[in-house]
């Protein structure tokens, strides 16, 4: 545990025993326990965040705007489950803080710097999709603004996270009959930048879902409603559907995995300085906490990246990948789909017309001036994820004639 320094009389310790339960270790049974659900999300997210970061990387079409978004929020959570949850568990499983001084200030650091880069991630995947579904194409992220928004994310991270490194010490305290040591934070820095931190793990993040989906229903409704008033509209029907179970999924998420991590600090905050304080109950919490952070790491590659039609695509086609056949059991409706427009075209020959796609205006001023002014004649909702490039992206079907 990390513990907070207080003021009191400076007193030789080593002239009296420990005042304080001696257990070392907790029993194998719990570490058996925690250490299999670790190893349940850390595998399974692994797995799933390389998954995406492979086919990016081997399919070169997918290289676009919001596939980078995506490949930087898969890069930070396999990172994250990579190195954070371990030192979560040896944390939880000595009594004495085992880590030592470069623990002390690497682990908070990095804990920090990579949950405060993947909210950034996904505030990046959020205005991606508002831009596509309610905005036009001039808002929207393209390929040359994605890599600096992404160093952006990743500068601002280390930043804030240099407290971790500058106002925590490791610390030894010799008794009569033990050695004591632990992790000190200066609470009158970090007292308040816990809460500071929290505002950008937890509340930002979860306003700005509310904001970016809402607006996405709110423009697939009236673009819904005024297509139905002209007998037409199914289209449209079908994307609000789809935005509504993405957006459940999302923000179900986000409050699941993000609001047990606030009770946590708020109730870290009030504690007495009374030995034992931060056992029992407030332990258990401490764990599941620190949990269901790194469980929204293993499920962000299954709303974001799973979710994505040409990324399924690709899963099927990448040697190595497609025996999995991740596109088709990821999302049973898939293969309905697939069944529904065989039957339609089975008597159909089609021409293929590739059209090009104009490169956006990138003035600032029209950048801004599209930000604030929702386009209201046209609708581009792409939660699928479809990228602005100069490479053919419009494929037009014409029926073939054929002779007597």
């Amino acid at each position: 545990m990390t513990f907070k320094t207080c003021r009191y009389r400076v007193i030789d310790t080593s002239e009296y025993e420990f005042p304080n339960t001696l257990w070392h270790i907790k029993p194998a049974k719990e570490i058996a326990i925690k250490t299999s659900a670790m190893l349940f999300i850390g595998v399974s997210g692994i797995f799933m965040n390389s998954i995406i970061l492979i086919v990016l990387i081997r399919n070169k079409w997918l290289w676009g705007a919001s596939h980078y978004l995506i490949g930087n929020l898969a890069l930070i959570d396999l990172l994250t489950l990579i190195f954070c949850p371990w030192f979560m568990l040896v944390r939880d499983f000595y009594q004495q803080y085992v880590l030592k001084n470069f623990g002390c200030q690497f682990e908070g650091f990095l804990q920090a710097t990579l949950l405060l880069a993947g909210v950034g991630a996904v505030m990046l995947v959020s205005y991606d999709r508002l831009a596509a579904a309610a905005l036009s194409a001039d808002a929207r992220v393209t390929r040359s603004t994605a890599p600096k928004a992404i160093f952006c994310t990743w500068f601002v991270a280390i930043v804030l996270s240099l407290p971790w490194i500058l106002r925590r010490e490791y610390t030894e305290r010799q008794w009569l009959d033990y050695l004591e040591t632990f992790c000190v934070e200066d609470v009158q820095v970090l007292g308040i930048y816990w809460h500071f931190t929290l505002t950008l793990l937890v509340w930002i993040p979860l306003g700005l879902m509310v904001i970016t989906y809402g607006t996405i229903m709110w423009r697939l409704e009236c673009s819904a409603r005024e297509l139905s008033s002209r007998g037409t509209g199914q289209a449209i029907t079908k994307a609000r559907s789809r935005a509504l179970r993405i957006t459940a999924c999302v923000l179900m998420t986000a409050v699941v995995c993000r609001l047990p991590y606030t009770v946590l600090i708020y109730w870290r905050n009030n504690l007495s300085n009374n030995i034992n304080s931060v056992e029992g109950s407030y332990d258990s919490m401490w764990f599941v906490a620190n949990y269901l952070m790194y469980l929204n790491c293993a499920v962000n590659p299954l709303i974001y990246g799973f979710t994505n039609t040409k990324l399924r695509k690709a899963m099927d086609r990448t040697p190595g990948i497609a025996c999995c056949k991740f596109g088709s059991w990821c999302c049973v409706c898939t293969v309905l789909h697939r069944k529904h427009i065989v039957n339609e075209d089975k008597h159909t020959d089609k021409i293929f017309v590739i059209e090009g796609t104009p490169r956006p205006n990138k003035k600032l001023s029209n950048v801004i001036k599209n930000i604030l002014h929702i386009n209201k004649e046209t609708l581009d909702f792409s939660i699928k994820n479809d990228d602005v490039t100069t490479k053919p992206t419009k494929v037009t079907p014409v029926n073939a004639c054929t002779g007597p």
